[in-house]
Parts: structure tokens; C-alpha cells; sequence
């Protein structure tokens, strides 16, 4: 067998091999957004990347707020609304987006360490038992830096 076809017999068996890989519940582009006004809530927007299987966020939590929600706002009848979220359906493969507007995750009492790091970190608890532990860029609402002399108000 010569080298040319040698090389294409294992690039396709790694194809095939990348293939048949299980595909992992992920969390991806992770931000929380800072409120203007610091008595009110913050929000944490993100997209979770289904596995193979069926699966359900439990739970959304940091060290670094004193609570933490998740909640969906809707348009009905004209009207904005918004509701809390005791847990959310991840099906397999799927991609669930919290976004503004949408789903979302609302932090109360934000610490100052996460404001002055521009940095927090997200834990995400599912019904299948997986935790997944995400480092999330902090921001104010423009996207810019936090202001470190802002105090944090509760």
C-alpha cells in the first residue's frame, strides 16, 4: 500500500473516530452584567450546549452574590412579564439560550473581590448530577470594566 493511501485510511479512521465521540453538556459565552443601580439585581446571560442525553439545570449559584435566580420575561397580550424558573429542560443536543430578553440568571449583592476582578465564578447544577464550574467575565452594563470605587449596595 502506498503512503498517499495510507495517510487517507487514517484520516478517515480519525474522522469516524470524532464522530462516534459522546458529545458534552456545556456551558458557553457567559457574561454577567452589572446593574446601574446597585440595589438592584445583576443578570448572568449564557448558552448551554446539550449532551447526548436528556438533562435539567437545577440550579444556577456563586459565593460571590447573596442569591441568585433564574427567571424567563415574555411578551404576552402586549405586556412584559417575567417569571421565575425552578429548573429548566435541556434536551439532548439542544442549545438553550439566556439572554436578555429571555431566559436569565438574576444576582442579588454582588461582592466587591468579583467587581475588582472583573471576574466571577458560576457554578451550573443539573439534574443528571453534573455540576459544571464556569470562570465569567464580570461588566458593567456597557461592557466596560466595573467601576472599583462604586460601592455595592444590597
Amino acid at each position: 500500500m502506498n503512503i498517499f493511501r495510507l495517510f487517507v485510511l487514517i484520516l478517515v479512521a480519525f474522522a469516524l473516530q470524532s464522530c462516534s465521540q459522546p458529545k458534552q453538556l456545556n456551558i458557553v459565552d457567559a457574561s454577567v452584567r452589572l446593574s446601574p443601580v446597585d440595589k438592584n439585581p445583576s443578570a448572568l446571560y449564557f448558552t448551554i450546549l446539550g449532551g447526548d442525553q436528556d438533562d435539567e439545570l437545577l440550579h444556577v449559584y456563586t459565593r460571590s452574590a447573596i442569591r441568585t435566580e433564574m427567571h424567563e420575561s415574555k411578551m404576552e397580550n402586549g405586556m412584559m412579564s417575567m417569571e421565575k424558573l425552578n429548573t429548566v429542560p435541556v434536551p439532548a443536543k439542544s442549545k438553550i439560550e439566556f439572554k436578555q430578553g429571555g431566559k436569565h440568571v438574576m444576582l442579588w449583592g454582588i461582592n466587591l473581590k468579583a467587581r475588582k476582578m472583573a471576574m466571577i465564578e458560576m457554578r451550573f447544577s443539573f439534574a443528571s448530577g453534573k455540576e459544571l464550574i464556569v470562570e465569567t467575565p464580570v461588566t458593567e452594563m456597557n461592557g466596560e470594566k466595573p467601576d472599583e470605587r462604586k460601592e455595592i449596595g444590597l
